[in-house]
């Protein structure tokens, strides 16, 4: 005779697996086939070869179920690139490519114009985002008109809860680098409701890079209840696996951008 199971053993049983897993939902891992292409006008090889590859990862997100929720920032200076990392991060379902595999790769002709294309199988892992709708912080004084090479650039800071500050730059090839916390100005605990000027204790000056008339350049404000310091060499693939680590929860992501001239 089969033992008879009731019902309450079932409740107690889902239980013990909710707080074996520390309370939270199961994260679904799965894998998915995507691919990505990219047209190769006025860009190297390399380049292109990024970029399909970055269009393969998004791919893979939306059919492992990451929504596109496309939101309205105060600026148009950002790439396409940082548009769609915004989408992904404001979504309801956070999604993170724990690894991937290139299954071919190759440059196809479309009548006078050249395509890089990527296949990739993807390992993706998805969790429900548990946001607290009430972290959040402002950032102020960048400017809209463009910049001067070399000109001062300074910002403040208000949050609504106790956090920690890291700002980052990146510019359209995906290199970028941390400008707070830095050598001369270590991490500080910022406390809601106060308003914090930036830089702290330095000057700050916007550099061009590139050789053309104007350079566009990305900022995030990263804003954590811990001190959870970014240490990867700064690329935005390393910075887009680190804030897919941080608690949904626990972090509170703000985007500008800024364009440098002569």
């Amino acid at each position: 005779m089969s033992p008879m199971i009731r019902p309450g053993f079932i409740c107690l049983c889902l239980l013990f697996l909710f707080f074996a897993a520390g309370g939270k939902t199961v994260a679904q891992t799965t894998t998915v086939t995507a691919n990505g292409s990219w047209d190769l006008a006025n860009l190297t090889l390399e380049k292109a070869r990024s970029n399909a590859l970055e269009s393969a990862k998004e791919e893979a997100l939306r059919k492992a179920g990451v929504p596109e929720e496309f939101i309205v920032i105060n600026t148009g200076l950002v790439s396409d690139k940082f548009n769609r990392f915004i989408s992904y991060s404001n979504s309801e379902l956070s999604g993170e490519i724990l690894s991937y595999d290139i299954l071919q790769q190759t440059v196809q002709r479309d009548g006078e114009r050249y395509f890089y294309m990527v296949e990739i199988r993807a390992r993706v892992r998805l969790g429900k985002v548990r946001r607290d709708l009430e972290f959040v912080a402002s950032v102020e004084g960048i400017k809209n008109a463009p910049y001067q090479d070399g000109e001062p650039f300074s910002f403040t800071i208000r949050p609504n809860r106790n956090c920690y500050l890291q700002v980052f730059w990146f510019d359209d090839e995906g290199e970028g680098s941390r400008i707070y916390p830095n050598a001369e100005e270590p991490a500080e605990l910022l406390e809601q409701h106060k308003t914090y000027s930036f830089p702290r204790t330095q000057h700050y000056r916007v550099r061009k890079e590139n050789k053309e008339l104007t350079e566009s350049i990305s900022l995030i404000f990263v804003f954590t209840k811990k001190n959870i310091p970014f240490t990867e060499s700064c690329t935005f693939e390393n910075f887009q696996r680190w804030t897919a680590r941080l608690p949904s929860n626990e972090r509170y992501l703000n985007y500008s951008a800024i364009v440098i001239t002569h």
